[in-house]
């Protein structure tokens, strides 16, 4: 092999490394922005995992006042029924002719 041979074979060589240099290049910038997009993407999880757990937290306590307030509307709902029926029965004893009876 002469000396023009094995320097054609360096001058493509030395290209190739080039072009072999500049894809990885390539390669190494579409991982970075990949890997960007990636942390954007989990940040904005990890936003959406915490105003989730605020929305949990408040429909919990929610939750909690709404079965206070319906336990108080059942005992209210119970003495509702128990002043009806004392009602009812004083209406019944007036129109069977009985004087009311005194509550105690």
């Amino acid at each position: 092999m002469s000396n023009e041979e094995r320097l054609t074979n360096l001058e493509e060589f030395s290209r190739l490394i080039v072009q072999w240099a500049r894809r990885a290049d390539e390669r190494m910038n579409e991982l970075a922005e990949a890997q960007a997009n990636s942390e954007r993407k989990i940040a904005a999880l990890a936003d959406a995992q915490i105003r989730t757990e605020d929305a949990i937290n408040k429909l919990s306590t929610s939750m909690v006042d709404l079965s206070e307030k319906m336990a108080e509307l059942a005992a209210q709902q119970t003495h509702t029924d128990q002043r009806l029926d004392a009602l009812i029965d004083i209406v019944r004893e007036e129109r069977e002719g009985k004087p009311p009876q005194a509550n105690s």
